[in-house]
């Protein structure tokens, strides 16, 4: 018989998204047709035990092909409320400790909803075709900042 190791549920429901921040660098010359651009990602996960909050903040730069000169950047937060956030308390303390699967959906919806909103901030400028790549949630590393 094999062992399995449940997964604990959550559930979880979108309260807010904001746009915190844009920049768009004024260039001297046009971007070339083809140009390849590149993307600085940031993940970040502030928490609010008071309201049962886990609020997301995407951080996205924006760089030319020849990785120095940045083009924009832009910001968003995604405030999602999580319905169960008692079961994920450390028991004796006020942190708390989610599963890795609500972390990775949680981040994968706000990076599709930062790709929607870079797409509707930036067209009509020299990045409307600067569209963020699709990229796997899992390959972000955790930080803890105690």
């Amino acid at each position: 018989m094999k062992d399995t190791i449940k997964e604990q549920q959550f559930s979880f429901l979108l309260k807010g998204i904001e746009l915190l921040d844009v920049k768009l660098n004024h260039l001297k010359q046009p971007l070339p047709v083809q140009t390849t651009f590149h993307f600085n990602i940031g993940l970040e996960h502030q928490i609010n035990n008071e309201n049962k909050l886990i609020i997301v903040v995407t951080t996205v730069d924006i760089i030319h092909e020849d990785n120095e000169t940045r083009l924009a950047s832009i910001k968003a937060s995604c405030i999602y409320e999580i319905a169960n956030f008692e079961d994920f308390l450390i028991v004796g303390s006020q942190q708390v400790s989610f599963p890795d699967t609500m972390l990775i959906t949680l981040n994968s919806i706000s990076l599709s909803t930062v790709r929607g909103i870079m797409f509707s901030q930036f067209k009509g400028t020299f990045l409307h075709t600067a569209f963020l790549p699709i990229i796997d949630p899992k390959t972000f590393v955790k930080n803890s900042t105690d």
